[in-house]
Order: structure tokens, then C-alpha cells, then sequence
């Protein structure tokens, strides 16, 4: 089963991180809450796709971005693996989902992706990034 390469951009502002909710119609993970990201293509960095991402979804450009460790999740029909960021810069919002700023308790009780559980669950107890993070700059 191929893995699926997907970046999350982990927004934080005055202890509550900024998720947005899936388009219910969507036919992959309907209504689910959110970090913003999404897949990597073929032969593109994972940070160029971070950048990518943020610019296509909230028309955001981060000042600068921290790769945190990769966590990969199995679903029934495929495999992802999740490159989460944390992502710095004055933040201006401009998208057409359903968005809120949230406090790690609050987002465990959102339906969200399950790959992002164990992702949510480090976060939550971890209050500084961990020594494999990387620094990568604009």
C-alpha cells in the first residue's frame, strides 16, 4: 500500500490553534476539523508543499515554519503520513471553510481525522517542541 505524504500547518495563537472544518460534501473524511495542509505531490519538498498549501487554502505565506517528527496512520484503504509544522508570521484569515481557534481539550473533543490523534496527544503533552525539530526559513 502506497503512503500518502500530507503536511499540516500548526497555527497557534494565545494558547488556541486554528483548525477548519471540511467541506460536509467532501467525499474523503466529511466534516472533519482540521490543521490546514494537505497531500504532497510527486517530487515536492515537504516544506515547499506546507507553503503551497497555506498560500492555496488561507492566502497565508508564514514568516517561518518548524518541522516537527513525522507520524504515519493506517486507515482501512490507505496509509498517510503526516508532516506536521509549527507555522509563525502574522496571520491574516482568508478561507471559504468553516474555521475556529481552539484549545488542545476543545479540538480532543472535535470530530477530527484519527491520523491526527496521536499527533493531537503528543502536543498535549509536550509544552516545547522536541530536540529532532529542524528550523527551516522563507
Amino acid at each position: 500500500m502506497n503512503v500518502i505524504p500530507v503536511v499540516l500547518g500548526l497555527v497557534q495563537q494565545n494558547e488556541r490553534w486554528f483548525l477548519q472544518r471540511r467541506d460536509p460534501d467532501n467525499a474523503v473524511l466529511p466534516g472533519r476539523w482540521e490543521f490546514p495542509g494537505g497531500k504532497v505531490h510527486r517530487g515536492e519538498a515537504v516544506a515547499d508543499a506546507l507553503r503551497r498549501e497555506l498560500q492555496e487554502e488561507l492566502g497565508w505565506k508564514p514568516a517561518s515554519v518548524t518541522a516537527l517528527e513525522a507520524v504515519e496512520h493506517r486507515y482501512v484503504d490507505r496509509t498517510v503520513r503526516l508532516h506536521p509544522f509549527f507555522c509563525e508570521g502574522a496571520f491574516e484569515l482568508r478561507t471559504s471553510l468553516s474555521w475556529g481557534w481552539f484549545t488542545l481539550d476543545e479540538i480532543l473533543g472535535l470530530p477530527t481525522p484519527e491520523a491526527n490523534r496521536s499527533l493531537l496527544k503528543s502536543m498535549a503533552t509536550e509544552s516545547t517542541p522536541s530536540p529532532e525539530i529542524q528550523r527551516v526559513r522563507n
